[in-house]
């Protein structure tokens, strides 16, 4: 196989091609241009068969393990993007001021990498949309539509206000969680901290006493024993667990069997849908508004739902639709939507102001979404504060009873 270092500053091309004798071989090259890495593999006495441009987070990565997140922050990009060219800064020069702002390298390189695509004459939204890691799908439709329209400004103002709503919904939701989830942990290691050294401690004590020990105390000497037995089988059933869970977050079929069922759970059913029903109308309706089809806003919409059972819900409405069905007689149809939003959407439909209404039923359902999440997170940290002091209580008491009981016999 053939190789090529990567050079800081210079996209990374990826080529398949035919060396001589007709051998396949792979490499990568760093050129400043699509025309130069042609050049670049054609000295090398290679045929190329096939030329990719990769983005910078595919090609240089630092060892060890990374959180898998965006590059870019969208909103603030958008947003500085959108007034440097409604004030009108070039594009070129605009992309250059926000790569001057970058502070991490690889942001650097892949602003850069798109910077020299639109200046060797290729759109923004082509550009973007070579890195559909950084920029998703919603974000290369709607930049090409304004950039066919002449509105580039208005869109991704429309899309800087999108991507500030996500995010300050998705913070919410994070820091509402936080809290509960301190707790349980704060909980789970302290009582595994105490049955795994303390007790085993205390047990030879206790048995040198000689004396019969409380129901509690068994039960925890129990416990400490099946631990010290079994740990490490314990430890691999929790490995394996982990593994499970992610071979089913992975798996399409096992998925959406997994989001069907999330569904009908009484409560959390009903805040899974209303989350993902307003996530779904504040795409289409940002889409819709920039002058994306419906059926192309559909599908556009459908990967980045969350929910593979709302997904599913609207492949079906994607694929009817285009009959000429109309949208609110077919989200009617499925159970997942709720009755304000299809009735909202039958407003909007006749009224011919459906991305409006569409913003609408997403504002309410953003409402919603908030209210249920703070009162999850108001029942669920007492809750949670509560089993962790029964389970430390519990371990507590049972380690102290024995001693009150030799106290009192040699009194």
């Amino acid at each position: 196989m053939a190789g090529g270092n990567g050079v800081a500053g210079l996209p990374t091309f990826w080529y398949k091609g035919l060396a001589e004798g007709a051998i396949e071989v792979k490499g990568t090259v760093a050129a400043a241009s699509r025309q130069e890495a042609l050049q670049q593999i054609l000295s090398r006495g290679q045929h190329p068969l096939d030329l990719r441009e990769q983005a910078p987070s595919e090609t240089r990565r630092t060892p060890g393990f990374q959180w898998r997140r965006r590059l870019i922050r969208l909103a603030p990009f958008t947003r500085q993007l959108a007034t440097l060219s409604a004030s009108g800064v070039p594009m070129v020069k605009g992309l250059n001021v926000l790569i001057e702002q970058a502070q991490e390298q690889r942001a650097k390189d892949l602003l850069t990498a798109v910077c020299e695509s639109v200046q060797s004459g290729s759109t923004l939204a082509d550009a973007m949309e070579r890195y559909p890691e950084t920029f998703p799908p919603i974000m290369t439709s709607m930049v090409r539509v304004g950039e066919q329209g002449g509105a580039l400004d208005a869109v991704l103002e429309e899309l800087s206000d999108l991507f500030e709503k996500e995010e300050s919904l998705k913070g919410e939701v994070r820091a509402a969680v936080a809290y509960p989830a301190l707790v349980l942990a704060a909980g789970v290691v302290s009582a595994i901290v105490l049955i795994v050294f303390f007790i085993p401690r205390l047990k030879i004590i206790f048995e040198d006493v000689g004396q019969s020990l409380p129901w509690p105390t068994r039960i925890l000497l129990g416990l400490s024993d099946f631990v010290a037995a079994y740990g490490w089988f314990l430890a691999a059933a929790v490995v394996a667990a982990a593994l499970g869970v992610r071979w089913v977050l992975r798996n399409p079929e096992a998925r959406l069997v997994l989001d069907q069922l999330s569904l009908r759970i009484p409560w959390v059913g009903t805040f899974i849908s209303t989350l993902s029903v307003a996530r779904l109308t504040r795409l289409m309706g940002t889409l819709t508004r920039g002058g994306v089809s419906i059926v192309e806003a559909l599908t556009i919409v459908e990967p980045v739902l969350g929910n593979r059972a709302v997904a599913k819900a609207v492949s079906d409405i994607s694929s009817r639709i285009r009959s000429g069905e109309s949208l609110a007689s077919l989200m009617r149809q499925s159970p997942i939507f709720p009755p304000l939003s299809v009735q909202m959407v039958a407003v909007g439909e006749e009224s011919g102001q459906l991305d409006h209404m569409l913003l609408r039923v997403a504002d309410a359902f953003d409402r919603e979404t908030t209210a249920a999440t703070k009162v999850m997170t108001s029942m669920l940290a007492p809750a949670l504060i509560l089993v962790v002091a029964s389970v430390v209580g519990f371990i507590i008491i049972a380690m102290l009873l024995p001693i009150f009981q030799l106290s009192t016999v040699l009194k």
